[in-house]
């Protein structure tokens, strides 16, 4: 009797295994499948390397993400928008000493 019972248990607990793991695989490649239709996708949205500022829909003049782009034209960017930012720091604080009649410093005269 005790090896019927056994024998039982052991059945049931390999059919639920089975089902188990059939029901991973097909959710594993149902989601799979949907990471190939997303990469598909994507490729169709890389932007073409021109230097061409466009968009994933082809619209010039709307920034690309940074991800997408060079390292090396992003570091060149950064640096540029970097320099910039000092600039318009600098050129404020000129025009903040004008109109106070303050003296300026040396450091905002670039002619010097």
């Amino acid at each position: 009797m005790w090896i019927v019972l056994w024998v039982a248990l052991v059945a049931v607990s390999v059919i639920f295994l089975v089902a188990v793991g059939f029901r991973v695989f097909r959710r594993g490649m149902r989601t799979l499948g949907e990471f190939g239709e997303a990469m598909d996708r994507l490729e169709m949205n890389v932007p073409p390397d021109d230097g061409v500022t466009t968009s994933a829909l082809g619209v010039p003049g709307i920034a690309v993400p940074a991800v997408f782009s060079a390292p090396r034209d992003v570091r060149v960017a950064r640096e540029q928008a970097k320099t910039g930012r000092l600039d318009d720091r600098r050129s404020r604080r000129v025009r903040k000493r004008v109109l106070r009649g303050q003296p300026q410093l040396l450091q905002d005269m670039p002619h010097l």
